[in-house]
């Protein structure tokens, strides 16, 4: 006899849907307790994100977990590992001293556990203190046909790029070894770059590019790049022009120092004709003597940067993030406003939506929030004119986490 009060799957599944916030793993929780059908459908979002870090016990509890339920290993598609203290990871001491109390071991059974990952996320990672059996674990999720999302985020200062990467490369084969199967490509749709301290961008993308490399990138659709402290823009317009025009999304954090004397400042976009979103983060605008040591180059660096793009762009949405130190009042001066608005307007022909929001250096920042946004809106006459909407929103930036990424 069939039970009334059951729903269609279809429906628990797109109830259950709705609750993929972090704040919603209560009722997740909840919802699970109901019946068999909804524990499937609950379960399949909680255990969605797995998060290791390799300085503390969570492998332990998600090992003991899959002993206990090995249904649950099916569930996950985006994997982190890192290292959670960065505080203790700039001290090798501590790190070899975390890396010789865990089990690599367990760590590493964990991984080869999860064979339908998605998206892999590592950051803060010391290869040379990894056991062989952990290294290879790490290789051999990075060589799952699924893995189509990556970020890489690279925090020390390498001498040598690809003592770095090697863990990551495909394994050289003889010509005549017939034994071992040909290790495919992946094909990456979503890339972010965080490349940390390290100031040889071109190696690291040239890496990146290079036929041992086990992803390929000609399929990617949005990429970010971020935590450079000097821009390197032919290695950048290299990664580019290798992408191709499956690109849609750039995302770049403005970096820490910039030769605004170099007549090549900017993108070359003219080999990824398809990109229409534009996000621009970290340009500092009106810092005072003691914000000196966060200063990026704003407005100078920004104007070369949407000259050098060009009339034939195809940009549709482009958001701003601006860092306005105690000098505000250069942050809203209609005059460097007025000149993105000229830009914008006469180069810009497809342009839809200006998105900017500023996050303020100092404690009492909401007096003058207002002010500056109303004096940035005003200086887009021309942008209004032609029916772009312009936004400016205001954010609520701590000054103590400033330098983080």
């Amino acid at each position: 006899m069939r039970d009334n009060n059951t729903l269609p799957q279809e429906l628990i599944d797109a109830i259950t849907d709705n609750l993929q916030d972090v704040r919603d793993r209560d009722a997740l929780l909840a919802c699970s307790l109901v019946r068999s059908s909804w524990r499937r459908s609950s379960q399949r979002l909680l255990f969605r994100r797995a998060y290791l870090a390799l300085d503390r016990d969570d492998y332990k509890r998600l090992a003991q977990t899959l002993l206990s339920y090995p249904h649950l290993s099916n569930y996950f598609r985006e994997l982190q590992v890192c290292w959670y203290d960065y505080r203790s990871y700039e001290d090798r001491k501590s790190r070899i001293e975390a890396h010789q109390a865990m089990d690599q071991s367990l760590f590493a059974a964990v991984l080869r556990k999860l064979g339908n990952l998605q998206t892999i996320i590592l950051y803060r990672l010391d290869w040379s203190l990894m056991t062989v059996d952990l290294r290879q674990s790490l290789r051999w999720v990075l060589m799952l046909p699924s893995i189509t999302f990556l970020t890489l985020d690279i925090t020390r200062d390498e001498s040598n790029p690809v003592d770095f990467f090697q863990p990551l490369a495909l394994e050289d084969q003889g010509e005549n070894d017939e034994s071992r199967p040909a290790l495919e490509r992946r094909q990456l749709s979503d890339l972010n770059l965080c490349l940390g301290s390290a100031g040889n961008c071109d190696a690291y993308v040239d890496w990146f590019l290079e036929p041992r490399s086990r992803f390929d990138v000609s399929h990617i659709q949005i990429l970010r790049v971020a935590g450079l402290r000097e821009v390197d823009e032919q290695a950048l317009n290299h990664l580019l022009h290798t992408i191709g025009s499956s690109l849609i999304y750039l995302g770049f954090r403005v970096p820490i120092k910039v030769d605004l004397s170099s007549p090549e400042l900017g993108f070359d976009i003219k080999f990824t004709p398809n990109i229409r979103f534009l996000c621009l983060t970290n340009i500092s605008i009106g810092l005072g003597d003691s914000e000196m040591h966060l200063e990026t180059f704003g407005m100078d660096w920004l104007l070369r940067l949407l000259s050098n793009l060009g009339t034939s762009n195809k940009l549709e949405q482009i958001k701003l993030e601006a860092l306005i130190g105690t000098k505000y009042r250069e942050a809203c001066s209609p005059s460097r406003w007025g000149q993105i608005d000229r830009l914008l307007a006469g180069n810009f022909r497809k342009l839809q939506t200006l998105d900017i929001t500023l996050w303020a250096t100092w404690a009492d920042r909401q007096n003058a929030y207002s002010g500056i946004s109303k004096g940035i809106r005003k200086a887009h006459p021309l942008l209004v004119k032609r029916g772009v909407s312009v936004y400016v929103g205001c954010g609520d930036y701590e000054f103590e986490g400033m330098e983080q990424f």
